[in-house]
């Protein structure tokens, strides 16, 4: 089925009673905690990768440390057919605590993918940051892995450049191209964007733009303003605020929709006014694109917001990359803690910081096209009729209704297929299929551009699309 999302005004030709509005998913607690001795401490950053009827997870953790100070990064390995419940399997690839009986992985990186191109020895591909103070050597390169667990360092330097934490690399199959989101200081935290063809070979970069060494003289600097920014802040946002993290996804089950979850860092003043260096709070938020390149936040209220201060939600937000689809839902998860970003620095011991939580979206429902309560109506862009059925996400709730009149380019109703014809729509509908009296047939307009003018009351329209 070809779906058309309404994550933005992109679709709209016309409208009158409609408004766009973001939908936070629901929050259904946390799915991992720190449970093993070596990561009792902190659970950090992860992703996931859905592969059949199973998704992979890769997350960090540290076992307990104190004054601040974290026990050693390590990254882990678990798996879950529901998405609920997580195992972590016994790989026998590190020791700890004198035996190898850890689900603990001999690599760090940051962002695991599967690249359709490769080869199966590299089809697991994992963007890593080298840090260890040697100026020739540091930087940023991939790991392959033939199952996501055995990997190998490539030994090219991609780029000269530290940006921290939770980068991203993914293929993009739209442009064929390989696509790397990469945190960068320009002169805050944004996201910049990289393109490559060949992943494997050294990445290009304005080499004009002085290096803003951030970390020091004695360690590589962070990315700055030499690439294109992707998501950014701006003069909407508070003073002091960053794009702290990418979260970026390209939606696979729809058209040219791609979706970002920054977190969005509001600091707090600096000491001695503040009582933490680089300290603040963090919650996510929705970006959304239709190339991937440059992102635009629709919506600033929070798609995942902070829990009540002082509680285990409360301090510190972060999205877990990638979408695992069950059903007619879209898991997502999330990393939070009690915690500021500086405020772990005053704490005696480091031990049950974090934990990953599961957030449930509806298929398609990131955001939605909504009518007033007394009504509205809006007109699509043309598009083109690639199936034999018109199918429609929406929930009309109890008071709603909606009706569909499929009209020509020129914006002309098109006999059979109008208001009049239309069968009331009525209820809450993941794929609801459109009748004109009674009849759903549209093969006869297979192949032909058409607008959608859909007239509503009191519903929330989330996509529709065409399928046979």
């Amino acid at each position: 089925m070809s779906r058309y999302l309404f994550v933005d005004d992109e679709l709209i030709s016309q409208s009158q009673g409609i408004t766009l509005h973001t939908n936070p998913p629901k929050l259904e607690g946390p799915v991992l905690k720190g449970e093993m001795p070596w990561e009792e401490g902190w659970i950090h950053y992860a992703c996931v990768l859905q592969e059949g009827d199973l998704v992979k997870m890769w997350y960090g953790a540290h076992p307990p440390g104190r004054d601040g100070e974290l026990g050693p990064h390590y990254l882990c390995y678990a798996t879950s057919h529901d998405g609920v419940n997580w195992e972590r399997p016994k790989l026998g690839l590190v020791e700890f605590g004198g035996d190898r009986e850890n689900n603990i992985l001999p690599v760090r990186g940051d962002f695991v993918f599967s690249d359709p191109k490769a080869p199966p020895e590299g089809r697991y591909k994992m963007l890593v940051v080298r840090s260890t103070g040697d100026l020739e050597r540091d930087g940023i390169y991939i790991a392959l892995s033939p199952d996501g667990i055995h990997w190998k360092l490539h030994e090219r330097r991609l780029l000269p450049f530290l940006p921290d934490t939770q980068n991203q690399v993914l293929y993009d199959p739209r442009i064929d191209r390989y696509v790397a989101y990469l945190r960068c200081w320009a002169p805050l935290r944004k996201v910049a964007r990289v393109e490559v063809e060949d992943l494997l070979e050294p990445w290009e970069y304005d080499r004009s733009i002085e290096p803003r060494k951030l970390w020091g003289e004695g360690r590589l600097p962070p990315p700055s303003y030499e690439f294109p920014v992707a998501i950014s802040y701006d003069e909407m946002d508070p003073p002091e605020t960053d794009i702290y993290t990418p979260a970026v996804s390209i939606y696979p089950w729809a058209r040219d929709v791609y979706l970002a979850f920054p977190s969005v860092y509001y600091h707090f003043p600096e000491p001695p006014e503040g009582r933490y260096r680089n300290d603040g709070l963090l919650e996510v938020q929705l970006a959304v694109s239709r190339d991937g390149v440059r992102f635009e936040r629709p919506d600033r209220r929070p798609y995942i917001p902070l829990g009540v201060r002082g509680g285990p939600e409360g301090g510190s937000i972060y999205m877990v990359p990638g979408l695992v689809r069950m059903g007619d839902e879209i898991y997502q998860y999330y990393v939070a803690y009690a915690h500021s970003h500086g405020e772990y620095v005053g704490f005696e011991e480091l031990r049950g910081v974090g934990a990953v939580y599961l957030a449930v979206q509806r298929l398609d429902g990131f955001r939605s096209a909504d009518a007033e309560y007394t009504g509205g109506w809006l007109t699509t862009e043309p598009v083109v009729v690639s199936g034999g059925r018109l199918s429609l996400n929406i929930d009309c709730r109890a008071t709603g209704h909606a009706e569909v009149e499929l009209r020509s380019q020129d914006n002309l109703p098109i006999r059979g297929f109008t208001l009049e014809d239309c069968d009331l729509v009525r209820g809450n509908h993941v794929s609801y299929t459109v009748t004109w009296r009674g009849r759903s047939d549209i093969t006869g307009l297979r192949g032909r551009w058409v607008r959608l003018h859909f007239r509503m009351r009191n519903a929330k329209l989330y996509s529709f699309g065409f399928s046979d």
